[in-house]
């Protein structure tokens, strides 16, 4: 009986697809160590910063936290979607996360299997922005990662960065620039 729950246990880790709890060990993938944990794969891109993860026998709704890509309809968003598909789609991913947002998405570190951080990358590329407004919900380790990814993207005029002045997409949703939260002051 043992043989069969120990092989019935290693098939379900093998399959992916499982939440994980807090006890995944600290420091994988370099996410905060009271993140939990998602892994499944990515079935839909939904634009620059949303994906649908297939965790198991659950569906998902990942917004990658930290980083706002430009929507759809502005210039370079469908480049970001395009550009974040490449990276993650039908990939096997990692999730690490400690909230939701308002619609109820999981915001989250998505992660590969070798460990290779997609918010990061897109920040790289010039394909986001550094979420600013939401900075405070990040480590400063993170914050600051974000922040060199996105001016050694502006620097190099990667990507959006290739335009002379490109609209911020919660500029283009709201028409106003928030406040830098106090974290960044």
């Amino acid at each position: 009986m043992k043989c069969f729950c120990l092989a019935f246990c290693l098939l379900l880790m093998a399959c992916g697809g499982k939440a994980e709890s807090s006890n995944t060990p600290q420091g994988m993938c370099h996410a905060a160590s009271d993140s939990q944990w998602l892994t499944g794969s990515a079935s839909t891109v939904l634009d620059g910063d949303t994906l649908v993860l297939n965790a198991g026998t659950s569906t998902e709704y990942i917004r990658l936290q930290g980083v706002d890509a430009p929507e759809l309809a502005q210039n370079y968003g469908s480049q970001a979607r395009q550009t974040l598909s490449q990276l993650a789609l039908h990939q096997p991913l990692r999730v690490a996360y400690t909230q939701r947002d308002r619609y109820g998405r999981i915001l989250g570190q998505v992660f590969t299997s070798s460990c290779a951080d997609l918010n990061v990358q897109l920040l790289h590329e010039g394909m986001a922005w550094f979420y600013k407004a939401y900075a405070c919900d990040l480590d400063a380790a993170r914050r600051q990662l974000y922040a060199e990814a996105e001016s050694q993207a502006r620097a190099q005029h990667l990507g959006l960065w290739q335009q002379s002045q490109p609209l911020a997409p919660w500029i283009y949703r709201n028409g106003e620039d928030p406040a830098l939260p106090s974290c960044l002051n």
